[in-house]
């Protein structure tokens, strides 16, 4: 009785309050933060192939990627990834990060760990490590949205957190640069190294929101490097696609 009460009280509840669907505000059922069809995009994007060195679009599954042309990302052995930057998971992004969201990295972080390509790579890992960000930017934001995603990604696999590395500086965004260049410039010498004996000899894996050039991520690799860890991985929500990249809106 008790159960069916709570049922209809629950569909009482969806019907004169329903949820707002995170991408575009649509009507939601439950608990569900994205609408059927914003969902059912997102799945699509979800299973497209990618490449497992650099995390960049292939044009079918076991394709040679004509983007690292098998070198991935300098340091890094995989760059894995949920899905390329565009939309609806674009705005998912957005609003985890800049609209203080924060539930929303969970969300992104879950739909991470429904991969099994993910998963594999975390059963073979020993540490997550988030990418930082530096504290006055992340006390403006309340939070920082790559560390959420790394601590559910920890959590849920019984994996250990670290926090190795800090930023040193307050680097400008990478949303105002608009070159490859310009991003590796402004991430030279941003992160220094503080405890090495969270990573030494261990399997690690860095993890951010969004990838473009891999700037950031090899800035933190050249960090961790000194530690000697016994392999370097990473794990991002979205990776932009070279073919359609727009630096100022990521």
């Amino acid at each position: 009785m008790r159960v069916a009460v709570t049922g209809l009280l629950s569909s009482f509840m969806d019907f004169c309050y329903p949820g707002a669907c995170a991408v575009c505000r649509a009507a939601t059922q439950g608990a569900a933060m994205v609408c059927a069809p914003c969902e059912e995009e997102l799945r699509k994007l979800e299973g497209a192939p990618a490449c497992r060195s650099c995390g960049k679009p292939l044009a079918e599954a076991g394709a040679p990627c004509g983007w690292c042309l098998g070198d991935g990302v300098a340091h890094f052995e995989w760059v894995l990834r949920l899905a390329v930057f565009t939309e609806p998971l674009k705005r998912l992004i957005h609003q985890a990060k800049y609209h203080r969201r924060w539930p929303l990295a969970e969300v992104l972080a879950d739909r991470l760990l429904a991969q099994e390509r993910i998963m594999a790579l975390l059963r073979e890992t020993d540490v997550v490590v988030p990418v930082p960000l530096h504290r006055l930017r992340q006390v403006a934001r309340g939070y920082n949205q790559a560390e959420v995603i790394a601590r559910r990604l920890a959590s849920k696999s019984g994996k250990k957190l670290a926090r190795p590395v800090i930023r040193l500086r307050h680097t400008e965004s990478q949303t105002a640069m608009t070159s490859a260049k310009d991003r590796e410039e402004n991430m030279r010498d941003a992160f220094a190294l503080v405890d090495p004996r969270a990573v030494r000899g261990k399997r690690v894996i860095v993890v951010d929101d969004v990838m473009t050039t891999g700037a950031t991520l090899r800035a933190v690799a050249r960090a961790l490097r000194p530690a000697r860890p016994a392999s370097l991985c990473a794990v991002v929500v979205a990776v932009a696609d070279p073919k359609g990249r727009d630096f100022k809106s990521i």
